[in-house]
């Protein structure tokens, strides 16, 4: 524009019309480079949807690890915490050209990462129950979850007064009868009762049985799926509840998540970070420093120890500091 308008001849301005030429060759190329620009921004859009099942997968995951709270209050995990364990297992997953067994890779690293690094803050008896959390969460985000089974399992439904019919045995007890009754109004368990009363011999081996969450059921209830089967183990022996669900998880989601993974120093070392921090809690008689020497050893890192105590705070802060700069790694 300026040379247009300072030029008394444009035609025989030389300067200005290579100028000129000069500017539609970098217009042609800026209009060249936006069209391969809003072709690209489309590619990667699709490409972002396509991952968009892994995302919705995992958010919903969160929401396992906030329930654990209800449990014991410790069990509390912030959302930077979640989103690293996720970027990891993207890291860590296996690689393929092909979207679908992608995705697969990405969803069975970041389950397995999820389950593997909070198990470490569990104590024994609460794992399976994670298992279990896991499990349900990822059948309701897939509709394989009817909310009156999964509330009958957690209560075993609520007595309404019914008169019930004369028990089929002495060894079936109130309780028990009284929860096959609320058991037989669940739509995908409708005509148990009668189905029990008739099988009775067979009910009468299952309550005896060491190992009945092994056992088969007989006639149409044999097509039960695994979580209505829970249901008929929770009725007629609830004491067998916990091997049946560890069989229930195992068969949903596999083997791997009803044995948690042993304490594995260099595998907690990969999962932590410069700024994540390992924190030990200890039970009475754990003393882990001896096997923390040995891993720093193995590193070939320096380790600098300080037991921390009345006036110990400023002395903890300068190791730090120094290790910092230095690269070596400090004990608290």
């Amino acid at each position: 524009m300026h040379t247009l308008q300072n030029s008394k001849d444009i035609l025989g301005d030389a300067t200005g019309i290579e100028i000129l030429q000069n500017a539609k060759v970098v217009s042609d190329d800026i209009n060249k480079k936006q069209a391969i620009a809003e072709k690209t921004e489309i590619e990667i859009d699709e490409a972002r949807t396509g991952y968009k099942p892994v995302a919705i997968r995992s958010s919903g995951l969160f929401f396992c690890i906030t329930d654990l709270a209800n449990i014991d209050p410790m069990y509390q995990y912030s959302l930077d915490f979640f989103k690293n364990l996720f970027a990891s297992a993207i890291m860590a997953s296996e690689k393929s050209d092909d979207l679908e067994e992608r995705l697969g890779f990405l969803n069975k690293e970041f389950l397995e990462s999820l389950y593997r690094n909070i198990c470490r803050s569990l104590f024994e008896r609460d794992k399976l129950i994670f298992s279990m959390l896991l499990t349900i969460k990822l059948m309701e985000m897939s509709n394989e979850i009817v909310n009156e089974e999964l509330r009958f399992l957690l209560t075993g439904g609520v007595a309404l007064g019914d008169q019930l019919p004369d028990k089929p045995g002495d060894w079936v007890s109130d309780k028990m009868w009284g929860e096959i009754s609320r058991l037989n109004r669940l739509k995908g368990v409708t005509g148990f009762m009668d189905h029990f009363t008739k099988e009775v011999d067979f009910y009468r081996e299952m309550y005896e049985s060491s190992t009945p969450h092994l056992m088969e059921l007989p006639g149409k209830f044999k097509d039960l799926t695994i979580f209505q089967f829970l249901l008929v183990i929770r009725c007629v022996r609830p004491d067998m509840l916990v091997p049946a669900i560890s069989k229930f998880v195992e068969k949903k989601i596999g083997d791997y998540f009803i044995v948690p993974p042993a304490f594995d120093l260099a595998l907690v070392f990969k999962d932590s970070g410069p700024t994540i921090p390992l924190i030990f809690v200890l039970s009475p008689g754990a003393d882990p420093l001896s096997n923390l020497e040995k891993y720093a050893e193995s590193k070939k890192k320096v380790m600098n120890k300080i037991s921390l105590g009345r006036g110990q705070g400023p002395k903890a802060e300068k190791l730090i500091e120094e290790s910092i700069k230095k690269g070596s790694w400090v004990v608290l």
